[in-house]
């Protein structure tokens, strides 16, 4: 299964809905700021989170953005500080 990168980063001024997304999003990848994801995904996999993150949003206040990390710009990624996205590695795949 080829899996892809992404960065998910969320504006969500309501309490409820960016609860609603924030555990929505914990269930695809992991935290790495308040606000923002670190996942891998498979292209069906990917498709079902975007069907899931619009059902959630106000599309007139809240903004959701997903940023697609080629492999060799991750390896460039990098933390000043407490790196809370070392989960991944070679074999490991959230599923």
């Amino acid at each position: 299964m080829i899996t892809l990168f992404y960065v998910v980063s969320y504006d969500i001024s309501d309490n409820k809905r960016r609860t609603r997304e924030s555990k929505c999003l914990q269930s695809y990848g992991v935290r790495v700021q308040y606000s923002v994801f670190e996942m891998e995904l498979s292209k069906e996999q990917y498709g079902v989170l975007k069907k899931g993150v619009r059902k959630l949003i106000e599309k007139g206040e809240d903004s959701i953005r997903i940023y697609s990390i080629c492999a060799e710009c991750r390896k460039k990624i990098e933390t000043i500080g407490k790196d809370k996205g070392h989960y991944y590695d070679d074999e490991f795949v959230i599923i």
